[in-house]
């Protein structure tokens, strides 16, 4: 009786204390491969390209703007949760008219025509980290120095491909999903989990508006819990590597929104350090937009709701350069 009533009490207050740990995934390595020339680059660009059939909306595909010719700088732009490659079409035109060859990747499970599918519940963190891999990897024959930028799923990313990759110049993380807002902190670890491991559940980003979702037309109007699931995995990966280990990247800028409602900036600002202190001088710019604009997670997208480009998209100009 004693030894069932223990087990009764303790092994409760066991699994709910291993949902605290922090997280420790396996496998999020990366395995570089670059191009080693231009047309290296395109033939790479042209296979990850082949994944945009006709179910892909033709805004929502990968996109590459070039010169035709290694440049000195070359910038990828990673989208955000839900979003595609449209998110930063307009940005990716200013860095390009800079001189730069940009590439624009559409990440797996995203853009689809039926802005309903359920492709986000398959969502996978190791899947998501090889992706980024094949991009850098394209990428580096594409011009002389790397630049990888990204918003929120896509900063996530960007930061891991920062850590994991030494052939990787700079990294700008916009708003990166390293944790997210309403479960702060330690409590990252147990969203995870639970995510992972429960049922997916589909969540309107708009419980009102639902599939009438207003702002830009591209973007699903539900997540995925999977997929944030999958996400939370990678930032997880990307502190455990950074207690450990200094960047591969040799620069990186941090940028938040104040009063973000989807990430939680904590967590943006602990990466930031453990780079600081491993590397002085790795982290080159925070730079914080003030809450009182009001601005949404997004601050890439034109057409988002909150969202201000006069404003927003200066700054992010000169952050991301060349």
């Amino acid at each position: 009786m004693r030894r069932r009533l223990l087990a009764f009490l303790v092994l409760p207050a066991l699994l709910v204390g291993g949902l605290f740990l922090p997280l420790s995934p396996r496998g999020l390595v990366s395995h570089p491969h670059p191009a080693r020339n231009y047309e290296e680059a395109l033939t790479r660009i042209a296979a990850i390209k082949s994944a945009d059939d006709a179910r892909i909306a033709p805004e929502c595909r990968t996109t590459l703007y070039t010169y035709g010719s290694r440049t000195r700088h070359v910038v990828v732009l990673f989208h955000g949760l839900t979003n595609c490659p449209a998110q930063f079409d307009s940005l990716g035109h200013l860095v390009y008219a800079r001189g730069a060859n940009v590439l624009i990747p559409r990440i797996p499970r995203h853009g689809f025509a039926d802005r309903m599918t359920d492709q986000l519940a398959e969502s996978d963190a190791r899947e998501w980290c090889a992706f980024a891999d094949s991009v850098v990897d394209a990428a580096r024959g594409l011009g002389d120095s790397v630049t990888v930028v990204g918003l929120s799923l896509g900063g996530t990313l960007a930061a891991w491909v920062a850590q994991e990759r030494r052939d990787v110049d700079r990294a700008v993380l916009i708003a990166p999903m390293i944790g997210v807002a309403v479960a702060p902190g330690g409590w990252t670890p147990v969203v995870t989990r639970l995510a992972a491991l429960l049922p997916n559940q589909f969540v309107w980003w708009n419980s009102r508006q639902r599939a009438a979702l207003a702002g830009p037309k591209h973007v699903y109007p539900r997540f995925a819990s999977r997929a944030v699931a999958a996400t939370l995995l990678i930032g997880g990966a990307i502190l455990q590597s950074a207690h450990e280990r200094p960047p591969g990247a040799r620069r990186a800028a941090f940028i938040t929104v104040g009063g973000d409602a989807a990430v939680d900036n904590g967590a943006i600002a602990e990466l930031a350090r453990l780079w600081e202190k491993s590397r002085p001088g790795t982290v080159t710019e925070r730079f914080e937009f003030p809450a009182e604009r009001r601005l949404s997670h997004d601050v890439v997208d034109p057409d988002q709701v909150g969202g201000d480009p006069a404003f927003t998209y200066p700054v992010l100009e000169r952050i991301i350069g060349p």
